[in-house]
């Protein structure tokens, strides 16, 4: 017996589906140690080489985040 009749249901019901990307940025930092700081500034290959190798454990913090929706205004940045 078709179910479709108890439950009232239409089994061949259309459909209409869309894909939705939501696309979230997100800023995050981490303090390096001296030394990281010196193999950096002396030698960017070496210290990201390092880095992709997980040699160092960072533990990131977010900073900023935004939403591909949303747009603000630029922000100016000074160093203490």
């Amino acid at each position: 017996m078709d179910n479709s009749k108890k439950t009232g249901i239409i089994s061949n019901m259309a459909k209409l589906r869309k894909l939705v990307t939501i696309t979230d940025y997100r800023w995050e930092e981490v303090e390096l140690t001296e030394e990281q700081l010196a193999l950096f500034k002396s030698d960017e290959e070496a210290f990201m080489k390092n880095y992709h190798d997980g040699e160092y454990d960072f533990d990131w913090d977010l900073v900023r985040e935004k939403c591909s929706e949303s747009e603000e205004t630029p922000e100016l940045i000074e160093e203490d």
